[in-house]
């Protein structure tokens, strides 16, 4: 096979921090649970605050479906679980709840706990949906304040899932919207039930709570407040608000927020993010979770690259385009595509084909191709055929490489020491073929919204080299440039997600 001359269009492996590498994980947006900070009662004299299960059970919930969970309270800072949900507290009440003991004993649950948000800090944009846990903290902490409630509401009105289970259902005994009308006006929801209230009284020998949230909604009009019977896994939907009985409930009103969360990913952009070279979907970690917060966000894995087992040989441009058009077509609606380095031909040729699927390309300092070209052929042009004498290939030339010294600086000579050490240790050999294949491009594809993220300090990818690709495209409608190297959403994050939602 002819030995193939590119320029170094690499990208990265897993070279992230832990929190960032983990595989497909988290990148669904976040989820608000807010939980009362501790308090006093002044029935029994206990300190008091957020129970248990509600918290573990629900973010358990959550993050098994990809989402992140940040927790807040009012007051922020450090918050306290009722002493009975414990499962490690000597009256064995909650001994046999395992979900809560695998909660407590995770060092980074416990310094979200330690460290809970301000409510007063929070943008409300920046989640997907909001969960109030009870517990037996919020029948002082959160009934009749003004500031959950305000907050309760306001979420609420946008659309977005917005629910409270247990005693954390007691803001909804006062909660109004802008109108002047209570929240629950109309509405079917549920509570910490009498049935339970008696028992409580009973286990411990005397009254509880102050007062009880179902004698409450009862003297409440036009309102239906329902209850299952006691202490049973219930949850009840109505619109964007879902409500849960008490602590067995949790889970089961998590189940209704994701599924709302489902529907809702209607009112979101979706981007479809390809990797380039040498690289595979755990790239785009310092933006993914970030992006996720306002959209949906699907990350690729191409076929023998990274994490993926494929053997390279003979992988190229058609199992890219299939292994992309398949997570094209798996979206509602259209999709914005994005593609970084050689990864710009793929886009370019998935638009091609499914240009009705298509609402915008974004190249990020990617091979923009014109008919007929592939990524061989423009890097040669451009380097007017001299070789690359850091690139190493099998005997064949059917496998490319980076020699070992030069890897780091060529994709990311402004990334901090341990991340080049990381991009060394998990660089692998990819295929050739791909970047030898032509794409076929039409009318179609020109007509698509182009958008271009260049890096002026590209050594992977020059600069010029982009230009020149933007000139000779002629079809892009703007072009953002960024002071940072091939990896501009690793060098700058932020900058790279404030051009990502201006293009939107």
């Amino acid at each position: 096979m002819k030995k193939v001359l590119l320029c170094a269009i690499v990208f990265v492996n897993s070279f992230l921090s832990k929190s960032y590498a983990q595989h497909n994980a988290g990148n669904n947006g976040k989820i608000l649970m807010i939980v009362s900070n501790p308090a006093v009662s002044k029935q029994t004299g206990w300190s008091i605050g957020v129970w248990y299960s509600e918290l573990a059970h629900p973010y358990w919930a959550f993050s098994d479906a990809g989402y992140s969970v940040d927790i807040a309270s009012l007051d922020g800072g450090e918050i306290k679980f009722d002493s009975f949900s414990d499962p490690e507290d000597e009256s064995k009440y909650a001994a046999f709840d395992y979900v809560s003991l695998g909660f407590k004993k995770d060092a980074s649950k416990m310094a979200q706990v330690k460290k809970s948000l301000k409510l007063s800090s929070i943008n409300q944009n920046d989640y997907k949906a909001i969960f109030v846990c009870g517990g037996q903290g919020p029948m002082y902490t959160m009934y009749k304040n003004p500031e959950i409630e305000k907050f309760f509401a306001s979420f609420y009105a946008t659309g977005k899932p917005t629910a409270a289970i247990c005693h954390g259902t007691s803001i909804l005994l006062n909660t109004k919207l802008a109108n002047g009308k209570f929240l629950v006006e109309g509405k079917k929801w549920t509570g910490f039930a009498n049935s339970e209230e008696n028992y409580a009284d009973n286990y411990v020998g005397q009254k509880i709570q102050p007062f009880r949230i179902e004698d409450e909604a009862r003297k409440m009009t036009n309102t239906n407040f329902v209850v299952a019977p006691m202490f049973e896994a219930y949850a009840v939907q109505d619109g964007n608000l879902i409500t849960g009985q008490q602590q067995n409930s949790g889970a089961e009103a998590a189940k209704l927020v994701l599924a709302q969360l489902e529907k809702d990913k209607a009112r979101y952009p979706t981007y479809v993010m390809v990797h380039g070279a040498w690289a595979d979907e755990s790239a785009w970690g310092f933006v993914r979770n970030d992006l996720a917060k306002n959209a949906n966000v699907v990350v690729i894995n191409l076929p023998a690259h990274g994490a993926d087992n494929t053997y390279g040989v003979g992988i190229g441009m058609p199992e890219y385009v299939k292994t992309v058009s398949d997570a094209v077509n798996a979206q509602n609606g259209k999709v914005i595509l994005v593609g970084h380095s050689m990864a710009g031909a793929i886009v370019s040729q998935v638009a091609e084909n499914l240009s009705s699927k298509i609402d915008k390309l974004i190249y990020v300092s990617a091979y923009l191709p014109k008919n007929g070209e592939n990524v061989t052929g423009i890097t040669n042009k451009f380097l007017n055929n001299k070789p690359i004498e850091v690139f190493e290939f099998n005997k064949d030339y059917s496998l490319v490489s980076i020699k070992k010294e030069a890897i780091a600086n060529a994709v990311c000579a402004d990334c901090p020491d341990y991340m080049k050490d990381i991009i060394v240790k998990y660089h692998r050999a990819e295929p050739v073929k791909g970047l030898n294949d032509n794409v076929k491009l039409s009318s179609k594809f020109a007509a698509i919204p182009k958008y271009y993220i260049a890096t002026k300090n590209d050594y992977s990818v020059p600069f010029a080299l982009q230009q020149q690709m933007i000139k000779d495209n002629g079809t892009v409608k703007k072009v953002f440039e960024m002071n940072t190297s091939h990896l501009s959403f690793v060098a700058q994050p932020d900058k790279f997600i404030e051009i990502i939602r201006e293009i939107n």
